[in-house]
């Protein structure tokens, strides 16, 4: 079983096309990744969204040419810096899919500005950087809402990085559906906390590798053991 959730884009679900003729045996579930702005700052994933969704559609491009005008005032922050980065440099490095910072990173490693991506994040592109500018993403209760409306399950992803009980109860009454917990930075301890909280709210448990591809330093494709049971609840979710 296999799910690709990139930022703002179902393209990738393309790609396994020729990959599920090989291997009938193989589901692929659709999904989505989206970044929620504003007062609740949140990565969302979207399970089984009905990727031929029209208004869906619609809105991911919007969301995506947002994406674009953001790198490119990034990218103009780099240039003040005295760092000639080349814009269309880093679009073509995103091969046609959703463009972000991850992408102007690798222009920096590129230029031999910075070594990673983690040390183009660490010195120039994270929150209150040198080169950061803010996004026009959705709120919170915006995304949540989009997701449901194209039939799918919202699962807040990665919750290692920001959840909290006070944080989660307000996402929960928006409509949240699940809770990322089996996840390549969670600690068994952290596993089993996690699983309790999604208990106490009635959340569904799912769980992701967070791949990010090869050499990006992102841990590694199905490098989490996540329980078939999380596929089961998924799907009874989505036919709710």
């Amino acid at each position: 079983m296999l799910s690709i959730t990139d930022h703002d884009s179902t393209e990738g679900l393309v790609a396994t096309r020729l990959l599920q003729v090989a291997h009938p045996e193989m589901r692929v579930i659709p999904g989505i990744e989206m970044s929620a702005e504003g007062d609740i700052y949140c990565h969302l994933l979207g399970y089984f969204v009905d990727v031929n969704s029209s208004a869906f559609q619609e809105q991911l491009g919007r969301l995506r040419q947002k994406r674009l005008e953001r790198i490119a005032a990034m990218v103009k922050k780099m240039n003040a810096l005295g760092f000639a980065i080349d814009y269309a440099r880093v679009v073509a490095l995103a091969s046609g899919g959703s463009v972000g910072r991850p992408h102007l990173a690798d222009a920096l490693v590129e230029k031999g500005v910075v070594k990673s991506r983690q040390e183009a994040f660490d010195r120039f592109l994270k929150r209150d950087g040198p080169a950061y500018v803010p996004s026009e993403g959705l709120t919170a209760a915006k995304a949540i809402a989009l997701i449901r409306a194209a039939g799918g399950v919202p699962v807040l992803a990665h919750p290692s990085y920001y959840t909290s009980p006070e944080f989660l109860k307000p996402m929960v009454d928006l409509g949240l559906a699940g809770l990322e917990v089996f996840y390549p930075d969670h600690s068994r301890s952290l596993v089993q906390r996690y699983l309790e909280l999604a208990a106490s709210y009635r959340l569904i448990v799912t769980g992701g590798s967070d791949f990010h591809g090869p050499g990006t330093h992102r841990s590694a494709l199905a490098c989490v053991d996540v329980p078939e049971y999380v596929v089961d609840a998924l799907v009874q979710a989505a036919q709710v």
